[in-house]
Formats: C-alpha cells, sequence, structure tokens
C-alpha cells in the first residue's frame, strides 16, 4: 500500500491513530494551499466547538511511546511536540474546514473524504467476516 497520496496541492502522508484515518494541521494546510498555521488558528478560534477523542486526538511522546509499549502502533506517526501535536479526525475536518469556501476547498475536502478517510472504512468493509461468507 501507497503510505502517500495526493489531494488538491499536496502529498499527505496516510496516518492512523485509534482505528482512525487522522490528518495534521500542517496536512490541511497543504491540501488547501494556505499558509502555515491557517487550520491551527482556525482550530483555536473554534475550540469551544471541538470535542476531544471524537473531533481530534491530542498526542505526546508519552503517549506514542506507551502505545508502542502497549502493542497499539499508531500508522504514519512517528513523533510528536512534547505539548502534545493535534490529530483531527474526518468529522473534525470537516468541522473546521467548513469556513474555507473557495472553489480549491471544495475540492479538496471532496478529495480528503472520499480518496483519504472513507478508503479505510471500504477496505475493513471488504475485510470484515460478514462479507466473506
Amino acid at each position: 500500500m501507497d503510505n502517500v497520496i495526493h489531494i488538491g496541492n499536496a502529498d499527505i502522508s496516510i496516518k492512523e491513530y485509534n482505528g482512525q484515518r487522522v490528518v495534521t494541521f500542517k496536512d490541511i494546510d497543504m491540501a488547501h494551499g494556505r499558509p502555515d498555521g491557517t487550520a491551527r488558528h482556525r482550530f483555536a478560534e473554534n475550540k469551544k466547538h471541538f470535542v476531544e477523542n471524537e473531533d481530534y486526538f491530542v498526542v505526546t511522546p508519552q503517549i506514542l511511546e506507551n502505545a508502542e509499549l502497549d502493542g497499539f502502533r499508531p500508522i504514519g506517526i512517528d513523533t510528536a511536540s512534547p505539548r502534545g501535536t493535534a490529530l483531527i479526525t474526518e468529522q473534525g475536518y470537516l468541522m473546521l474546514v467548513k469556513s474555507f469556501t473557495d472553489d480549491l476547498a471544495w475540492e479538496v475536502q471532496r478529495q480528503l473524504v472520499s480518496s483519504y478517510f472513507r478508503v479505510r472504512s471500504v477496505v475493513d468493509e471488504r475485510l470484515s467476516p460478514e462479507t466473506k461468507m
């Protein structure tokens, strides 16, 4: 499986955490062709609307280290900031970028949902025991 997918203006490395595909603020800014820090700023402005462990995860080096010790290995996430790195879920991504309304934003949102976030669900459905009968 290729670990990179081209979305909008960028190549995004595939990341999974807690069984879900996730993106970083940097991924969002690159894909949407926005200046660095745009997604983080939008998130900070609207943080009261986001639910931790549903819309985003905060991962520290200690969490990553403990996950590996427990046999749970995040995919594509090798490092985290000591203060914590935010990993945005599909739901969080859609909430975060709803204020991006230019034509590129609409195209990128469609690509990320159909080619990045939903791909894992389709693969999982094909591999589920019910479909093997």
